[in-house]
């Protein structure tokens, strides 16, 4: 390709006593792989700040600290004055009736750290509002998981609900929705461990839960003597991450034995 560089190498090759006839070895050259890791980028958005840098006493803070949200994440939670301008700077002719209320923002990033959309949650207005607005940042038709740029997909994968809820547990992702066999079925992952919310009562969770065992899949049946009907209203009930994690691991069934302890769990 390079005419000049060709030469150059010929005679080099001819000055060491090479040839293409005698004496000759073929070159090596070391090349090394692409690689094709995870790239940790560093995200500005207009009309929102990160919220490990609001100031004390930010009524946002006091949001997160009331839900017990773990400080490590407030570095990926963004907090808008503006949730309507916004998703109008992010994604222009979104085409969404959004109101400009202040919220918090749970952007979603794919397993490239790309962001993919964002969730705002309504703050002061969630009374008179709806209190989650999704917003795809690109045309996509996949289902919107949220954790896929922190999950490690060689280990144990826990799937949740909501995307609050993820933050307290280890490797662990949101669906969005209660469909977690559809996003179990998105993941490329040999062990996968389907965390419904402990809403017996909700004709919805029941019959994907029935559903999820009638596929093989692990699911957690929670104890009767578990307070709350999400991962986040467990915690704030008192239960610290690391005995949620104890309570989940040996709460964690699958076929006959998933079968018998959900019969019982949905009769409570």
């Amino acid at each position: 390709m390079d005419n000049s560089l060709h030469k150059e190498f010929v005679l080099e090759r001819y000055k060491s006593g090479e040839s293409g006839f005698s004496n000759f070895k073929e070159p090596t050259f070391d090349i090394p792989s692409t690689r094709f890791d995870k790239v940790e980028k560093q995200k500005i958005f207009e009309h929102a700040e990160w919220c490990d840098k609001l100031p004390s006493g930010h009524f946002c803070l006091e949001y997160l600290t009331k839900r017990k949200i773990p400080q490590k994440f407030h570095s990926k939670l963004l907090f808008t004055q503006h949730y309507k301008q916004f998703c109008d700077t992010l994604v222009p002719n979104h085409g969404k009736t959004i109101v400009d209320d202040a919220r918090l923002v749970i952007p979603f990033y794919d397993k490239y750290n790309d962001l993919i959309a964002v969730s705002g949650r309504a703050l002061e207005t969630s009374d008179k509002t709806l209190r989650y607005v999704t917003l795809r940042t690109n045309d996509s038709k996949d289902k919107l998981l949220y954790g896929m740029d922190r999950v490690n997909l060689s280990e144990t994968v826990r799937i949740v609900e909501g995307p609050i809820d993820s933050l307290f547990l280890s490797n662990c992702i949101a669906s969005g929705d209660a469909n977690l066999v559809l996003t179990s079925d998105e993941i490329s992952s040999d062990k996968k461990v389907l965390i419904f919310d402990n809403e017996p009562r909700n004709k919805e969770i029941v019959k994907m839960m029935q559903n999820a065992i009638r596929l093989g899949n692990d699911i957690v049946i929670w104890p009767n003597n578990i307070a709350g009907k999400d991962i986040n209203e467990i915690i704030l009930g008192g239960i610290t991450s690391d005995e949620l994690e104890g309570i989940i691991s040996s709460n964690t069934f699958s076929g006959l034995q998933a079968q018998t302890k959900f019969v019982f769990w949905k009769k409570v």
